[in-house]
């Protein structure tokens, strides 16, 4: 299995846990954020055809986090 070597602060998407840490906000909140609509993730098929991971991009989460700000 491959690793991705690029670096999260330079990755345009990322797994909610990984964007979590790239952004140093809670995993639960960015959870319940993706179920309740706030913010918008995607979840590509794998190889197998089943839908994997959410994923959410660099941008989503630059505008979840401007709107979100406390």
């Amino acid at each position: 299995m491959k690793r991705n070597t690029t670096p999260l602060c330079e990755r345009l998407a990322w797994t909610l846990p990984k964007a979590a840490e790239a952004y140093g906000v809670s995993y639960e909140g960015l959870l319940e954020a993706a179920r309740d609509g706030r913010l918008i993730t995607t979840r590509p098929r794998s190889r197998r055809g089943a839908r994997s991971w959410r994923h959410v991009t660099r941008r989503e989460m630059d505008h979840y986090m401007e709107t979100y700000e406390i």
